[in-house]
């Protein structure tokens, strides 16, 4: 079936300095236009009051691209950009229009390397893949071409969450067993990720999977797959917190501490102006101000208590890193572009959780921690944003939200989940080392990323693509958060960050493994593990 409104017509010269720098405005990255088809102008901004529009990224929905992409036009897109040595980085389709628009226009989005693609040679690259699109009767879908690269985002026991009223909640998610752990390779602390998700063996070992370049450097001449198949064998330990995630946490507590006794301060000079009379107010009113004062310090008073000994004891019993080491990897395949019938990333490590970092009591199983800083009412409605989809999600009591099951290959492609607008789009969060709990949209087509590496050889692999909520939300991943588990609004595996793309970080899209593929190749290596999680007393 073809698209319903056909245009073939190009813009007939290249674009000048200004749209290329604005032409994406409001999005992470700030990525730099190269060509585009399509007549419709860009429109300089003019006069006192005028400002650029901000644009964001939308998933595509139903559309008849979707039939033709995956398995036929990527690939005779790739042979173009091929056939005229263009060095491009990734092949996503979006949708990208005005923040404020109801419905925004399909685009073949072509990232090329940064200072590699000429703007003249650039349009009739996206001439000759629109004159592609219209021949499979796509005629309603424009191509643009952009500077975008692709990232690896690689930037004692574990404690039991406590409850949202104890003010350490949110500063102690990091020590918990929840998802999202910072961690690093102990021999390399400079390198740091995210830990992705849970599995457990027949034996009740537990395990934590994230991705291989988290935990081993990035290199083809050291690239083989990686077994620890006994205790006499050397390990490759595996750290909560690098170098750097550990300053910024003891930074961030003592923060908190500090903010604290300004509170104080103010509260009690808050106070004494009451109980003075200092400020014009009647009896009752400065009975009832000084009331309030001394109820905060009281609450700041106690709250202070808290974050001081959650410092001591993690200054005295964490510092050291031999002392923050949770486990070893066991196996680790090598990584490999175009893994399996599918083609994805195969970029994964196993790592052994030592029994003595963690018991059944503290252990909260595949589980995310969302935390006190997006309300219960906010975090359903940016979840759930049609009615419609939640009539059966509850809120969790304790803040954990528990993950069971896995989003297959065809929810990925064909969601059953409505956003806002009534169209289908898989609505997904996730919590990592760097950006935190963020929430984001799945795009239901998926992404082609080229590897470029240092022997000269190019690989391209398939990608699952997610893009920001929306312009205000903030990038859904950035550097550090590799390895992070992608999780969807029904509480599913989805699957692994292993990558960004954009022109800078915060990057514009996150590239993710599905959850599925991992679980199959841990069970063609002889792996019988579930992501049903569990430990016993």
């Amino acid at each position: 079936m073809a698209s319903p409104k056909s245009t073939t017509s190009s813009l007939p010269h290249p674009i000048s300095d200004l749209e290329a720098k604005h032409y994406y405005h409001g999005l992470y990255s700030k990525p730099v236009l190269i060509a585009r088809t399509g007549n419709d102008p860009w429109e300089r901004p003019t006069g006192l009051w005028s400002y650029l529009r901000p644009k964001e990224l939308r998933t595509v929905g139903n559309h008849p691209l979707k039939a033709v992409w995956e398995d036929n036009l990527a690939f005779q897109i790739h042979d173009i950009l091929e056939s005229k040595g263009v060095e491009w980085t990734s092949t996503d389709v979006a949708r990208i229009g005005f923040v404020e628009e109801s419905v925004t226009p399909v685009r073949i989005w072509i990232g090329v390397k940064p200072n590699t693609l000429s703007r003249e040679d650039g349009l009739t690259v996206a001439k000759e893949c629109k004159q592609l699109l219209v021949a499979n009767k796509i005629l309603d879908v424009e191509v643009e071409i952009r500077e975008s690269v692709v990232t690896r985002y690689i930037s004692t026991k574990l404690r039991k969450p406590v409850r949202s009223i104890d003010p350490t909640a949110e500063l102690l998610e990091p020590l918990t067993s929840t998802l999202g752990p910072f961690i690093c390779n102990a021999s390399t602390p400079w390198a740091e990720g995210t830990g992705g998700f849970y599995v457990t063996d027949d034996k009740s070992n537990l395990y934590l999977v994230t991705a291989r370049h988290v935990v081993f450097k990035q290199d083809q001449d050291n690239n083989d797959m990686y077994e620890c198949k006994n205790s006499s064998e050397p390990r490759v330990d595996i750290a909560l917190f690098g170098t750097a995630a550990f300053t910024n946490y003891v930074k961030q507590i003592k923060h908190v501490i500090e903010a604290q006794n300004v509170k104080i301060e103010f509260e009690e000079r808050r106070a004494k102006e009451a109980a003075e009379g200092d400020n014009g107010m009647d009896i009752d009113e400065a009975m009832e101000e000084h009331a309030d004062a001394e109820r905060l310090i009281t609450e700041a008073k106690d709250a202070t208590v808290a974050f001081e000994k959650l410092y001591d004891d993690v200054v005295k019993g964490w510092s050291n890193i031999e002392n923050r080491v949770l486990g070893f990897v066991v196996f680790s395949p090598p990584i490999e572009i175009r893994a399996g019938p599918n083609n994805y990333t195969q970029d994964y490590a196993l790592i052994r959780i030592d029994s003595s970092k963690i018991d059944a009591a503290s252990f909260t199983g595949n589980a995310i921690d969302l935390g006190t800083k997006i309300p219960s009412h906010k975090f359903r409605r940016l979840m759930f944003p049609q009615h419609t989809n939640s009539h059966t999600f509850k809120y969790p009591a304790n803040r954990l939200f528990k993950v069971q099951g896995m989003v297959l290959d065809k929810e990925m492609r064909h969601p059953t989940i409505m956003d806002e607008n009534g169209g289908p789009c898989l609505l997904v969060m996730k919590r990592g080392n760097t950006t935190g709990l963020t929430v984001g949209r799945a795009n239901d087509i998926l992404s082609f990323v080229r590897n470029y590496f240092d022997n000269g050889e190019t690989k391209t692999s398939k990608e699952w693509a997610i893009y920001p909520y929306d312009n205000r939300s903030g990038p859904f991943a950035a550097k550090g958060d590799s390895g992070s588990a992608i999780v969807d609004c029904l509480g599913r595996l989805g699957g692994l960050i292993t990558a960004g793309g954009g022109l800078t970080d915060p990057s514009d899209i996150t590239y993710a493994t599905p959850i599925s593929f991992i679980t199959g190749s841990l069970k063609a290596n002889g792996y019988k593990v579930t992501t049903e999680a569990t430990l016993t007393a």
